[in-house]
């Protein structure tokens, strides 16, 4: 802050100096119009431009890079859409939840061929972190720059509450087109299907096939609700939890 200051008080003062000499001839009026055309171009500017700027996250800990807060759909690049899917994947909150899951199945030994032990969950580890970024890939990049489709969820936060239910109620199977308009998801729907096919690579041999496939795809479905559920009605809950942080960080 206190080289801002200097920086703004030289940039101001030095147009000012270089006038003081004909201070005779200049009246008042006309010194203080040059202070202030000259304070005009210094005036503070955000450091960071709102198109720049983090999305908010859901209780300060899940992020909402896929989650948009527009009214209007607007058209997303292929590099916007990976550049999404990228911060998705690497952002501490993921790596974290994953590493939690790989607990869980590990105690829970699922799938059994894994093992146990730290190679047990290395393994477990390594699978689910596979699985979210091969279903980001699939399902927020490629899919949805062939198809011209939006993978964000567009948040609608305000309005009744079964009319926002059933907006992330059926959101896993409705979408946005890049050109506007709604259209069936395709890019989720088959990129989960991709990611669960890809699956067969690293998974145990007991985990494998098209039968295994279809079970894991159907059974992502469900999740893919909750997320939306906890997209669109988790800034609410946030904010009776704690209205003045929120209010603040506003």
């Amino acid at each position: 802050m206190s080289v801002w200051f200097a920086r703004w008080f030289i940039l101001v003062w030095l147009p000012v100096s270089s006038c003081l000499p004909q201070e005779a001839s200049n009246s008042p009026a006309t010194t203080q119009a040059q202070q202030t055309t000259a304070a005009l171009p210094d005036a503070p500017v955000p450091k960071i431009q709102p198109d720049k700027q983090q999305p908010p996250r859901i209780f300060w800990i899940i992020p909402t890079f896929k989650v948009t807060e527009s009214k209007t759909p607007t058209t997303l690049t292929p590099h916007q859409k990976l550049e999404i899917v990228m911060k998705d994947t690497v952002d501490p909150y993921t790596i974290g939840f994953t590493a939690f899951v790989a607990g869980i199945a590990l105690a829970s030994n699922d799938p059994s061929g894994y093992g146990q032990g730290a190679a047990g969950y290395g393994k477990r580890f390594g699978a689910s972190y596979a699985d979210q970024a091969s279903a980001g890939f699939f399902g927020g990049f490629l899919l949805p720059s062939v198809l011209h489709e939006d993978p964000r969820y567009y948040r609608q936060g305000s309005g009744p509450f079964l009319q926002r239910f059933a907006h992330a109620l059926v959101r896993p199977v409705v979408t946005y087109k890049d050109s506007d308009g709604r259209t069936f998801n395709w890019c989720g729907l088959m990129g989960s299907l991709m990611a669960s096919g890809l699956s067969n690579a690293y998974y145990p041999d007991d985990q494998r096939g098209v039968a295994k496939t279809f079970s894991r795809w159907a059974t992502g479905i469900p999740f893919s609700v909750i997320d939306h559920m906890v997209d669109e009605f988790g800034p609410d809950l946030q904010h009776l939890i704690a209205p003045n942080k929120q209010h603040a960080e506003n």
